[in-house]
């Protein structure tokens, strides 16, 4: 009995450290209408992948359920729907459904139970709640819809799962609202939003909560604005409202200096702008290292991605350096070690593996993977 229990603990620490090693991630290529599934090995640094699967043009934002069993991915062509995909033990993806969506959506997420799927839309200027089943079905009926102001972008609730926030990138506000997580709805907080408007047409796009150390002090959170080229730090007070502090430019000065503001891209097209006299602003991406100690957003016309350090006392940022990327970088994702990070580019037909050095926070290029044209949005399943 004693050597069979010993057995059992090997295998179940192997299987452990396996799983430890390896992780699963995807990327989905609006243009080719595919998302591209591949295996990362930790220890060999590498970037492996497992194949490619049809999930409708314009594929775009995806998130992936609690139990790490499903990937969904918002479909932004008609018919606007999400698309839901069982996750293998190989990484390997199985279509098993879709679920209307009443626009499409720029950005979704999932609230901190996985029992509700959150989404945007920027050109419908409204978000949705839907209860998601316990066969992991997105259900078609809306637990609600709000209608905004105009350009919805992301959605997000926060991480007692209390409140939820959704930036208005056409009026440079952040909404606050209510969560009711048995029922999935929202109730308007009082206030009901909170300005963003440093100077004229920021355009508030993704935000990222950053982890409280030992779960004491003030809950930071960080908002990338589009158009102004900053990272706003926003304060979470108990009753769910948000106060904003400094804004930090997001770029190293050097390359800010060769750019001017951004404009909201029109919903015909994101190239659809007359030209300038310098290149545009455009920012897209955030995350933070699951430690909390650094912070990563995303510049599309320079191609850049720029890392921070956040100081532990007060939350503020420190610029590190900005590293040339994929072309146009859309989307990015971190691993839940805080040592590898993964980016695509919408110009690119490749994805980029980066070290992440934990002493300084820069980022060192280990290898590149094809994928599929369009790619903009990156998810890793551990």
């Amino acid at each position: 009995m004693k050597k069979t229990l010993i057995a059992a603990g090997m295998m179940l620490c192997a299987s452990t450290v396996m799983a430890q090693e390896t992780a699963f991630v995807y990327v989905s290529n609006g243009d080719s209408g595919t998302v591209t599934a591949y295996t990362l090995n930790k220890s060999k640094q590498t970037l492996s992948p497992i194949g490619e699967y049809q999930t409708g043009l314009k594929s775009m934002p995806m998130v992936v359920s609690k139990d790490k069993k499903t990937l969904y991915v918002s479909v932004r062509s008609q018919p606007y729907h999400v698309s839901s995909w069982h996750i293998a033990s190989d990484g390997t993806l199985s279509h098993f459904a879709d679920t209307p969506l009443p626009e499409a959506m720029a950005y979704i997420a999932l609230d901190k139970t996985g029992r509700f799927l959150l989404s945007s839309s920027y050109g419908g200027d409204l978000f949705s709640i839907n209860r998601i089943a316990n066969d992991g079905k997105v259900e078609s009926a809306p637990v609600q819809v709000v209608h905004t102001g105009k350009r919805a972008h992301s959605i997000q609730t926060d991480p007692g799962n209390h409140y939820l926030y959704v930036p208005l990138l056409g009026a440079d506000q952040m909404l606050q609202y209510r969560f009711d997580s048995q029922s999935g709805k929202v109730t308007a907080n009082k206030p009901a939003f909170v300005n963003i408007q440093r100077e004229a047409a920021t355009g508030p796009r993704h935000f990222a909560f950053a982890p409280k150390p030992d779960g004491q002090g003030e809950q930071n959170l960080y908002l990338l604005t589009e158009m102004a080229g900053n990272i706003s730090r926003l304060t979470l007070n108990k009753d769910g409202t948000l106060n904003e502090h400094e804004a930090t430019p997001s770029l190293d000065p050097a390359i800010a200096r060769t750019m001017q503001r951004g404009e909201a891209r029109p919903l015909t097209g994101d190239d659809d702008l007359p030209k300038s006299e310098k290149p545009r602003l455009w920012q897209a991406d955030i995350h933070i290292t699951p430690d909390g100690r650094f912070l990563y957003s995303t510049e599309r016309t320079s191609s850049n991605i720029t890392a921070f350090h956040i100081s532990p006392d007060d939350g503020h940022l420190s610029f590190i350096n900005s590293t040339k990327t994929e072309a146009q970088p859309r989307g990015f994702a971190i691993d839940n070690s805080g040592h590898f990070l993964i980016e695509s580019g919408q110009k690119s037909t490749q994805v980029a593996l980066y070290a992440i050095n934990q002493a300084s926070g820069k980022l060192n290029l280990l290898e590149r993977a094809p994928t599929g044209k369009g790619a903009n949005w990156v998810t890793i399943v551990e």
